[in-house]
């Protein structure tokens, strides 16, 4: 008898914990995103409530990039050039291809930069010490070609209208100069 009465009690704490997990995500597919604040209350890393909106309702418009150039010893500094950029797709790519890694590591990151500087709250210095700004400061200064006579480095960011260049990119958010190691 208590060997039954224990497993309708594990059965109806089972049936309501995946009943709310159930709602809350259910809930959470709203595309007015009233329900989000809940849901980032309940789950800030966003590993527990699936958010299945993927591009809806905002997709992306721009492609982002990222260009670097060197301040050299003498105060002049190099022409930008870009880290990384857009990788020429291949059919293997639908199944296999790591180096799309890198660039939603630089997307996530340049949208949390973005993300960053359009909160009034926040202050211009306070973007140096983001988790997003200090990833592409680190790949900028690990990653990239420098010059060899190189002291300092700087990153700017830039969106474009991916094939349709006929419009100019626009320049989106400049870096402070920062030291190489």
């Amino acid at each position: 008898m208590k060997h039954k009465i224990a497993m309708n009690a594990i059965r109806g704490v089972l049936a309501a914990v995946f009943g709310t997990w159930f709602v809350m995500s259910f809930l959470s597919q709203d595309p007015t995103r009233k329900w989000d604040k809940v849901r980032k209350k309940f789950d800030p890393s966003g590993a527990f409530v699936p958010d299945f909106r993927f591009f809806a309702p905002n997709p992306g418009v721009h492609d982002y990039h990222v260009l670097v150039r060197d301040e050299l010893p003498d105060g002049s500094t190099t022409n930008w050039a870009e880290l990384g950029g857009p990788h020429v797709r291949k059919l293997h790519h639908a199944i296999w291809f790591t180096g799309r890694r890198a660039e939603k590591v630089v997307l996530d990151s340049v949208s949390g930069i973005l993300e960053y500087t359009n909160d009034k709250d926040n202050t211009p210095e306070g973007v140096q010490l983001t988790i997003p700004y200090l990833t592409i400061l680190n790949h900028v200064t690990h990653q990239a070609p420098h010059h060899p006579d190189a002291k300092r480095t700087q990153f700017l960011i830039c969106s474009s209208d991916g094939y349709y260049e006929e419009e100019e990119p626009n320049m989106i958010f400049l870096s402070n100069l920062h030291p190489l190691p």
